[in-house]
């Protein structure tokens, strides 16, 4: 396992990896954004610039590319390495429209994150910026070509991850472009990954289109109802309605991508005709008075008719925790053990539930 040095930290990292990789599992932070864990790194930002002293040919090397070697020496933060990627971020936003205030991808945008941390603070060129003419790419991804950086995350992603042929580059030079060779919606089911993957503001969830900025959400870490993978996902709030889903990270499930019907899927939740409150009959009660009659009538259905006449039906789109505590209800008033239904009807489900507990009577 090779031992390197980076910033006078000493690391063993597996043969292999690259000075990148090292450097944050040191928890120094290199700028880059072509480079992404689950895409690996194609160079052609040029942003990740550091100083490798020694080999046979020292010097600014591009950390996302150059695997690790044993008795490696490099630093992150010298004049040479820092003045690189100083320049290398100007250029990036020579014709870049800084629109920060009215961008969606304000406030956790890594193009903002890494400018900040190449150094670039001033603007020199006072020539006239390139301008794209954007695609309409259907009801769910909005595209800003003129904050393009030019990473090819957006291509790769699509190609190796979303299996999409209706998506590319284009173009040569200053002129790159990145989108369908003519306008319509994306036809791979994962184009939703765009939004996420792009480090800048290029591709956007249109469904959140003006709708909030990112730090105002309350996120926190989900499971994705839609099916029965289990996708890892982040559902962002505000005002009490649902805002968003992102893609959330497990490497033994879905990595860090989700399908459409995830990320989009989910308009139901804000709804104006769902259930917000507790009724019995057309009133409006508490929620323990809603429970309290519920339990009643449980408990005089298991009296009169046994319970065995009592059947308790989850669904495989409720959350585990859903699932498990509807199981110990079941338990609690001695009912069958619920069934999971997977049909998506609901007379689907009766028909199911009403055989299955048919076919225990006659046995």
């Amino acid at each position: 396992m090779p031992t390197l040095t980076i910033d006078n930290q000493t690391i063993s990292i597996p043969e292999g990896k690259t000075i990148l990789e090292a450097a944050e599992a040191l928890g120094i932070m290199v700028p880059h954004f072509c480079y992404h864990k689950e895409l690996g790194a194609v160079g052609s930002c040029r942003m990740c610039a550091v100083t490798v002293h020694t080999g046979p040919m020292p010097g600014i090397k591009m950390a996302c590319l150059i695997a690790v070697e044993d008795g490696m020496v490099v630093t992150t933060g010298d004049e040479t390495s820092v003045t690189f990627r100083e320049r290398v971020g100007e250029w990036l936003m020579l014709n870049h429209p800084h629109d920060c205030p009215v961008c969606d991808e304000g406030g956790e945008c890594q193009l903002q994150e890494m400018t900040i941390a190449s150094g670039h603070g001033i603007r020199r060129y006072e020539g006239e910026k390139g301008t794209y003419t954007n695609q309409d790419l259907g009801p769910f991804i909005a595209q800003e070509m003129n904050r393009c950086i030019q990473c090819y995350r957006c291509a790769r992603t699509y190609k190796d991850y979303c299996g999409g042929r209706d998506f590319g580059v284009m173009g040569s030079r200053n002129r790159v472009f990145f989108g369908r060779f003519k306008e319509g919606m994306l036809e791979s089911d994962f184009s939703g990954n765009l939004v996420d993957l792009c480090p800048t503001g290029v591709f956007t969830d249109r469904t959140f289109r003006f709708k909030s900025r990112s730090w105002d959400l309350q996120q926190a870490d989900s499971v994705c109802p839609h099916c029965g993978v289990g996708c890892a996902t982040i559902p962002g709030g505000r005002l009490r309605e649902l805002q968003r889903v992102r893609s959330g990270d497990n490497p033994l499930v879905n990595t860090t991508f989700i399908c459409d019907r995830g990320r989009f899927g989910s308009g139901y939740a804000n709804h104006p005709e769902r259930p917000r409150q507790a009724r019995q009959g057309d009133q409006v009660v508490s929620v323990d008075a809603a429970l309290e009659s519920l339990e009643a009538q449980i408990r005089a259905a298991v009296k009169q008719h046994g319970p065995e006449a009592v059947l308790l039906v989850g669904s495989e789109r409720a959350s585990l925790e859903t699932n498990w505590l509807l199981q110990r209800t079941a338990k609690h008033f001695g009912c069958r053990v619920p069934v999971l239904n997977a049909h998506r009807r609901r007379h689907q489900a009766a028909q199911m539930a009403a055989f299955d507990f048919s076919e225990r009577l006659a046995s």
